[in-house]
């Protein structure tokens, strides 16, 4: 039995959570592990996030090395992400978010098998679902062992590599790679890339937490329910995302010490003809120069948002 000790920062991200945050924080600290760190960190809430969260750490973070803070301003995910992992000190940093809740045992066996499985870059767990009230709910997440079996072609247009509300990340891995330079990525579609880069995805085939369903930033306008406009913006932000994420993973091939031409080809025809789709509902004077610097993406983007607005009508 491999007896060594992991330094651990157990990170918290929170925003607009209030209803959440206090199992949250119970779960956060009751673990059976000796965590090196807890961080809870709350990106200017505006629905008293922060004061219940400094109740809750009060409550449950007796003899615990405890670290709240708030930004001054909203900063977005990502901003918040990127400072957050240049403030933690643990050689592993597990994540989590504010409205779900770790298992007791969820770091110590996280640690576990980063030590016998040679400390991968990123490991990640299955979950055990709730709904909004806390009650089970029947919900298998995709992907688990088979995601951690991708290759970097296949995960380069993946839509989904591992659940990010159960991951966690070495510090070299972060070390290696750097921030996330674009603002509308998911962490969690960034570091499952980056980690199947450098083949280190561990996935662990047991529930390590509580999964909230049908709350937080990837929750888009229910089509039933939503006007016009509300999908309208829920499509941008569908775009935005697949935008950033594609071409933070272009970005992070490049870094890599690999030589992958026709994965950086793929990547880069799809990143072009997102960024005229952007520039659709954002800024479509621009789409001025996307027909003469890119016509051919230009006018595969161009004939796709025209037909969705059209099927809205």
């Amino acid at each position: 039995m491999n007896n060594e000790m992991v330094s651990v920062t157990f990170l918290v991200l929170c925003y607009n959570q209030a209803e959440f945050i206090d199992e949250c924080v119970k779960g956060a600290l009751a673990q059976d592990y000796p965590v090196a760190e807890f961080v809870f960190s709350d990106d200017a809430s505006s629905d008293g996030t922060y004061q219940k969260l400094c109740s809750a750490v009060a409550r449950y973070g007796h003899d615990r090395p405890v670290t709240v803070r708030r930004n001054p301003v909203n900063m977005g995910l990502i901003p918040h992400f990127n400072l957050m992992m240049s403030m933690a000190q643990g050689e592993l940093v597990v994540l989590a978010a504010g409205d779900d809740i770790s298992f007791p045992e969820r770091v110590s066996t996280l640690v576990a098998r980063y030590l016998s499985a040679g400390k991968p870059a990123l490991l990640c767990s299955n979950v055990a679902a709730i709904d909004h009230a806390g009650h089970a709910a029947n919900y298998e997440p995709p992907g688990g062992e088979f995601c951690a079996a991708l290759s970097v072609r296949e995960a380069a247009l993946s839509k989904f590599i591992y659940l990010g509300a159960s991951g966690a990340l070495s510090r070299s891995l972060w070390a290696n790679y750097g921030d996330i330079h674009y603002a509308h990525a998911y962490e969690d579609l960034v570091l499952g890339f980056r980690a199947l880069l450098d083949n280190s995805l561990e996935f662990i085939d047991q529930p390590l937490l509580y999964y909230r369903l049908g709350v937080g930033i990837s929750t888009l306008p229910d089509p039933l329910g939503a006007d016009r406009q509300e999908l309208i913006a829920g499509r941008l932000k569908e775009i935005r995302l697949r935008h950033d994420v594609l071409a933070q993973r272009l970005r992070d091939v490049r870094h890599s010490n690999q030589r992958l031409p026709a994965v950086v080809g793929l990547l880069n025809k799809r990143v072009t003809r997102l960024a005229v789709r952007v520039n659709f509902y954002s800024a479509r004077w621009k789409l001025f120069f996307d027909l003469f610097r890119r016509p051919a993406a230009f006018w595969s983007g161009i004939k796709r948002e025209f037909r969705y607005l059209r099927d809205l009508t």
